[in-house]
């Protein structure tokens, strides 16, 4: 279905309504589950627990591990079960057995331990008196999503598609022969250190795990241990974080050349010029979501998208392990 407000044409198919859906059902879902937190904790009252089983799965299909505790308490003379260890109903999902660990460590069976209850449901007690992120996470994603189904539904549908160019016989730019005084198939040819740190990065990442793994006595758990610099594992995970440094530095070479490109090739479209992609986010959406029919232009804006998209991905991740 096809319809303008003012002079902004608008494209809304069965496939843009089902993500508005979507998201609006991820946004909704985080949003009550962390309001509902809130309120847990502010209203909930200390009781004693006792700790009937705790143990940490990995779910399937799943590299994160889950903490799963049950307990009983009794509530105003009740006894009750639970088995929540925070206020969420989002399961908290840890990225390591170790840090699993860390937190099922002080839930052993038949210890006693604090739970809090809220009284308006006193049958779901939980032991962490702490908000958790993942509703957070749930919001984001929802109103990502929303936020990039509008911007592909609003203005112009076929940017990038039967853009008329200029042939070089006609017009050759002359700008941007270098960039920070290097020839531009010099940075052009940064794509290649992009793949062969990909590689140096799994490489490393499957290494650490094997001998994580083969470290561990047979028929015991894994236990946290420290990891000195100069142990293979620390080498490894050192040469991980430069291959991750390598991508990051490799993939923004790269969008950098090709944005000059994109700058170059615009160059040879007639006048009047359709408006730049990348100062209307609507036409780059579009572009970004779009697979086939695409020109050398749409083909070369697509390019310069996902790269830089690509590259604030591995610089998130990193401050991400750094910082939290």
């Amino acid at each position: 279905m096809q319809f303008s407000v003012g002079e902004t044409p608008i494209e809304v198919n069965r496939g843009t309504v089902v993500m508005v859906l979507f998201g609006l059902a991820l946004f909704t879902l985080g949003g009550y589950d962390y309001v509902q937190q809130s309120a847990a904790i502010d209203d909930a009252v200390s009781v004693e627990a006792t700790i009937v089983e705790s143990s940490i799965v990995q779910p399937e299909d799943s590299s994160e591990y889950e903490v799963r505790v049950a307990y009983r308490y009794y509530y105003q003379g009740t006894e009750y079960k639970s088995n929540k260890l925070f206020p969420s109903d989002i399961s908290q999902l840890y990225e390591s057995r170790s840090k699993a660990e860390s937190v099922i460590a002080s839930y052993e069976p038949d210890t006693t331990v604090t739970a809090y209850v809220d009284p308006a449901a006193p049958n779901e007690a939980f032991l962490e008196r702490q908000t958790t992120q993942d509703p957070l996470i749930f919001m984001l994603i929802g109103a990502f999503a929303i936020l990039w189904i509008a911007l592909d539904a609003v203005g112009a549908q076929n940017p990038g598609q039967g853009t008329k160019l200029r042939p070089k016989s006609e017009y050759e730019s002359t700008r941007y022969q270098t960039l920070f005084g290097i020839d531009r198939d010099t940075i052009n040819s940064s794509k290649r250190s992009i793949v062969a740190a990909l590689i140096a990065l799994e490489v490393s990442i499957v290494a650490v795990v094997f001998l994580a793994f083969s470290a561990d006595s047979p028929g015991t758990p894994s236990s946290p241990r420290a990891v000195e610099l100069l142990d293979p594992i620390g080498l490894l995970l050192i040469t991980a974080l430069i291959a991750i440094l390598l991508v990051i530095a490799s993939l923004l070479l790269y969008s950098l050349w090709s944005f000059t490109e994109y700058r170059r090739l615009r160059e040879r479209i007639s006048e009047p010029r359709p408006p730049s992609p990348f100062k209307h986010p609507t036409r780059l959406v579009t572009i970004l979501t779009t697979n086939d029919d695409l020109d050398d232009y749409g083909r070369r804006v697509k390019k310069t998208g996902f790269t830089f998209v690509l590259a604030l991905f591995f610089i998130g991740a990193l401050l991400n392990e750094l910082v939290f």
